[in-house]
């Protein structure tokens, strides 16, 4: 009984700090892309948002539990590398200022038209570090009311949009929407943080008294379940939701605002009011605490010789400037970067997953670089060589499956560095 509860209350633990406002803005905007092609976008969707969550989940659990154990074969200082680049990324670097931005674009759009950038950035990050450098109970009471409040708020909105749709989706001849949906599915971030949240949950249950790593891996699998069961209604309601806007020329408008106008015309001023409350304070929740995950993380990085406020203030600040770009520009500039870490992500996921299989280190190795194939050919080409052959080889396979093409060279590599490993171990 007692590890149901724990099972229980660790699942939705994991779903509130997954459940980023920002987010939300996502499916929508995919579903009025696609149209009626909304159930093939939804598996694309889900795969990435959703199913790499939880195999993320149970990855670093058999990994050892923590962020940095994920690539720790790659040795240590690769390890906290790999570790530094997915908090930069999930903190400071994206997640983060796009919280405020959001928050600013939501309040904006619903109701305070005017309202400048630079001064609620300022206001958003000024309670940020408020909270950041003095914990309060506020925080908790307002985390532990605020996801079943915007649960709620969005059930009520899915399921009246589904049984009262705004229009009927239509066909919009939408290119490869699955592949296209998997790739988006990468600008939830949620895959990288599941490498880091679930280091939370997993010290929760050895503080309630769990030491059998079987029963640790057993009830984190569960609680991943909870929480990935949750993401995926919400995708799919809110996905299916932009799909019903398909038909309606809402002209060059953001994902913030078509969220705005879903809620409107499910719900009148009151969804929009409501909305925008919820999800500021979501928003604010979240990043007080990635800020504080981040700068813990870069304290224990310099073994303390940077403080935790020092991380926190330079976090806050960057954080900041970033925000006031805008949630398109932010997304714009995480694309490359995200391109470039899911590949390596999921290789380490799959590779932790089969580690009974999988154990030495030059197969992490070959694997590793292989994934990175499509980002240094980038990188090249930005520099101006010719990699013609590059684009010949692409050519080779469907539209749909380019995007997956790194797969390959990463089995290539991976194959021919524990073969190479094998016959000097022999020798």
């Amino acid at each position: 009984m007692k590890n149901k509860k724990l099972v229980i209350v660790s699942g939705f633990a994991l779903f509130s700090m997954f459940f980023g406002a920002g987010n939300l803005m996502f499916p929508p905007t995919l579903g009025a892309l696609v149209g009626s092609d909304y159930l093939v976008s939804m598996l694309g969707f889900v795969l990435t948002a959703v199913g790499l969550v939880m195999l993320g989940v149970v990855a670093t659990t058999k990994a050892g539990g923590n962020l940095e154990d994920i690539s720790g074969k790659l040795g240590n200082k690769i390890g906290f590398l790999y570790g530094s680049l997915v908090l930069i990324s999930i903190g400071p670097g994206l997640a983060i200022p796009r919280t405020a931005a959001t928050t600013h674009e939501l309040i904006a759009a619903g109701i305070f038209p005017e309202l400048n950038p630079v001064l609620s950035s300022i206001i958003f990050f000024g309670l940020v570090l408020l909270f950041v450098l003095r914990p309060s109970s506020v925080v908790n009471n307002i985390g532990k009311y605020l996801t079943p409040a915007l649960l709620t708020l969005l059930v009520i909105i899915i399921v009246k949009g589904i049984f009262s749709p705004i229009s009927e989706p239509i066909l919009t001849n939408y290119e490869r929407p699955f592949t296209n949906s998997f790739l988006e599915g990468y600008q939830t971030m949620d895959t990288l943080a599941a490498l880091a949240f679930t280091s939370l949950i997993i010290k929760g249950f050895r503080i309630s008294g769990l030491d059998d790593e079987k029963d640790i891996l057993s009830l984190t699998i569960k609680a991943g379940l909870i929480a990935t069961i949750g993401l995926c209604l919400v995708y799919c309601g809110l996905l299916y939701l932009g799909a019903t806007t398909s038909s309606i020329d809402l002209g060059d408008i953001s994902r913030i605002e078509r969220l705005v106008f879903i809620a409107k015309s499910i719900l009148g001023n009151i969804g929009v009011y409501a909305m925008a409350l919820v999800m500021a304070l979501a928003c604010l929740t979240t990043a007080i605490g990635l800020t504080s995950t981040f700068s813990d993380f870069f304290e224990r990085l310099t073994n303390g010789k940077v403080p935790y406020k020092a991380w926190v203030i330079m976090s806050t600040v960057f954080s900041g400037v970033m925000a006031i770009n805008g949630v398109e520009r932010i997304i714009e500039f995480s694309v490359p970067v995200l391109s470039a870490m899911y590949p390596v992500t999921i290789v380490l996921i799959f590779l932790n997953i089969f580690g009974d299989k999988f154990a030495k280190v030059p197969t992490y190795v070959g694997a590793v670089l292989g994934a990175l194939f499509p980002t240094i050919f980038s990188f090249l080409a930005f520099l101006g060589l010719n990699l013609s052959f590059v684009d010949d080889f692409y050519a080779l396979f469907p539209e749909t499956l380019q995007a997956f093409v790194w797969i390959i060279p990463s089995v290539i590599l991976a194959i021919l560095a524990s073969l190479i490993f094998r016959e000097k171990e022999a020798q």
